[in-house]
């Protein structure tokens, strides 16, 4: 005979069976859900950085106004000069953009990593991105433009010093070369938009970020060597 503690002990372990169901389940959904999430989030950062590599900005029109200003002589006029150097500051931080939101979108999901808060609360999901990243906003030629901006700004006579003259011209070869490094890349990424697969949008993501690095290292090199 089933006493009447027996029945809520047999009620009470269905009630703990019915919750830990319950919690199973909700673990399991949200689990579900957040690889649901993920493949998402790959899916949209693989797109975005295929179509910012086909479709992306050109470092050429930089390159050109640099090549410009390194050219000019003492006796150009200055409002003319001025010009050509505010017009340079305006490229360089378009391109900047572009080449640190290409990193960012850059993740790379080959060990199945998640995201994370990195520098400038920025997300990303490798210690090499982040450094990268940083490669990237440490090349930024605005800062010298601006530099350059103020001091021809204020200097009397107004006169492009020939170590900037030759800096710039440094800058615009190596600008050139990134833009040939890109270019290899636009067919693939167009290749990948229509036809590639996840595991080769990854190793194509892997290949151009490997490749863009010593661009940034050596843009790095020649505005620190301007500073010294």
């Amino acid at each position: 005979m089933i006493t009447k503690k027996s029945k809520l002990v047999w009620i009470f372990a269905v009630l703990i069976l019915l919750i830990v169901g319950f919690y199973n389940y909700q673990l399991n959904t949200a689990r579900e859900e957040s690889e649901n999430l993920k493949k998402l989030y790959q899916a949209k950062n693989n797109s975005g950085f295929l179509t910012l590599l086909r479709q992306g900005h050109s470092v050429i029109p930089l390159a050109e106004t640099l090549e410009k200003i390194s050219k000019v002589t003492d006796q150009e006029d200055p409002a003319k000069v001025q010009k050509l150097i505010e017009r340079a500051k305006s490229q360089a931080d378009e391109a900047t953009q572009f080449l640190i939101t290409l990193v960012e979108f850059s993740d790379n999901y080959v060990n199945d990593t998640a995201p994370q808060f990195m520098v400038n609360q920025t997300v990303m999901t490798s210690k090499e991105q982040e450094d990268l990243f940083i490669l990237a906003m440490q090349a930024d030629v605005f800062t010298i433009m601006y530099e350059v901006s103020y001091s021809y700004w204020k200097d009397k006579p107004k006169q492009i010093p020939q170590k900037t003259k030759n800096t710039f011209a440094s800058i615009a070869k190596e600008l050139r070369a990134m833009d040939d490094t890109l270019l290899q890349f636009k067919e693939m990424a167009a290749h990948e938009l229509v036809w590639g697969q996840f595991a080769t949008t990854e190793q194509l993501k892997i290949l151009t970020m490997r490749t863009m690095k010593p661009h940034f290292e050596e843009l790095i090199k020649i505005m620190t060597e301007f500073r010294e």
